[in-house]
């Protein structure tokens, strides 16, 4: 009685996983779709240039770490930040304290409840691609046997949620010349329906 229990349990927790994958798939292209919409001229345009860069459909994987303000001995070496780099398929880090906590959002974003949530996304959506019906006014660009890479482009994230779906962070990542490439991290929050973007911060420059 004990093993059928049990295996009924495992059963409703897959499907309740199952469930909260696809609707967090379907939020991630909303997300982006807003994004396409509101500011997709000024995200593809090449300042140097004033060309459209390409949207890259794969999206790029962040992972979450909890353990970036740990208390550091007086001889540690100081750890240097690299700037990201440049792949189709690339994943990313970010600290579980800059998306937990934004000064500009009344010193927080996320809330507490969400942390474990946050990080147990860490291994879920390693791979994640645009839909070109939503991008048919731009160009685009992804990863295939004989292309890995080009020099010019824009890359979005996956998006990391709160447990309720309602708040989402992602990383818009900048690839046009050298000394104009930036990234960006985009704060948005859900109400009455839509995605709304709450706050924009810088992430990495050139």
């Amino acid at each position: 009685m004990k093993r059928i229990l049990l295996l009924v349990i495992l059963i409703l927790l897959s499907c309740d996983n199952k469930k909260e994958k696809l609707i967090r798939q379907k939020e991630s292209i909303n997300i982006i779709q807003t994004l396409i919409e509101q500011k997709g001229k000024e995200m593809v345009r090449d300042f140097s240039t004033e060309k459209e860069l390409p949207i890259c459909l794969n999206l790029k994987k962040i992972i979450v770490k909890n353990k970036c303000f740990v208390e550091t001995k007086a001889n540690d070496k100081i750890l240097t930040v690299k700037f990201p780099k440049k792949s189709f398929t690339n994943i990313g880090e970010v600290c579980i304290e800059k998306i937990y906590k934004s000064k500009p959002i009344e010193n927080i974003f996320f809330l507490k409840r969400d942390s474990l949530d946050i990080v147990n996304q860490n291994e879920t959506f390693e791979t994640f691609k645009i839909p070109k019906s939503i991008i048919k006014k731009f160009k685009t660009v992804e990863q295939t046997k004989n292309l890995k890479i080009t020099k010019k482009y824009i890359q979005f994230s996956i998006p990391i949620f709160s447990t309720d779906n309602t708040k989402a962070y992602l990383e818009y990542d900048h690839y046009s010349n050298n000394e104009n490439s930036y990234g960006n991290s985009i704060y948005l929050e859900k109400k009455d329906g839509k995605w709304k973007i709450k706050y924009v911060e810088g992430n990495w420059s050139i």
